[in-house]
This record gives C-alpha cells, structure tokens and sequence, in this order.
C-alpha cells in the first residue's frame, strides 16, 4: 500500500508543479502583453503629437494663404473698379460718348445670285 499512497502523493505533487508552472506561464505572457501593449501605446502617442505639430504649421500656413489672398483680391477690386478704370480712361485722352446713331439698312435691298 506505500506504493499507493507514494504513487498518489507523486501524482498530487506532479499536479501541483504543472499548476504552478501554468501560472508561471500565464503571468509571464501577461507581462510580455502588457510591454508590448505599453510599446504599440507609446508610438501611437508619438505619431499623433507629431501629427498635431504638422497640422498646427500646415494651419499657420492656411492663415498666411488666406491674407495673402485677401490683399490680392482687394488690389484685384481697387484696380477694377470704376473710379480706377474712368481716371485712366481721361489719362489716354479718350472722348465720352454721349449718343449713338445706328445706320439703317433699307429693308428692299436683298443680294441674289
């Protein structure tokens, strides 16, 4: 009967090893989880606040673009309004036109072949 009982206290010590060496297991693939996890976080943060600074120039850049466009369409406006376009019209020494004539064509004058 010793044999019994030793076989028996060997198999329950054998269970207990297995147990321990899969929660050695476990825990260890929790941490190598955990780290990697930590990593993948750490880049992302990085990519997105480099992102941030490039979308903070690319904004300041819209701003300039946008003054830059609206001197441009106020020069566009001054150099095309009336006033601008009637005071070099006077320095080309050109004449107003007051009435207009319109010849007429006789209405019986038709062309045959």
């Amino acid at each position: 009967m010793t044999k019994a009982i030793n076989y028996y206290q060997a198999q329950k010590s054998f269970n207990k090893q297995k147990k321990r060496l899969s929660l050695r297991n476990f825990n260890i693939s929790l941490i190598a989880l955990i780290i990697v996890l930590s990593a993948f976080h750490l880049i992302n943060i990085s990519d997105l606040t480099a992102k941030g600074f490039i979308l903070k120039d690319l904004k300041a850049q819209s701003n300039i673009l946008s003054s830059e466009k609206m001197s441009y369409e106020e020069r566009i406006n001054g150099l095309q309004s009336y006033y601008t376009l009637n005071s070099r019209a006077e320095n080309l020494e050109m004449i107003a036109i007051n009435e207009i004539d319109y010849l007429n064509a006789p209405l019986a004058a038709v062309a045959r072949k």
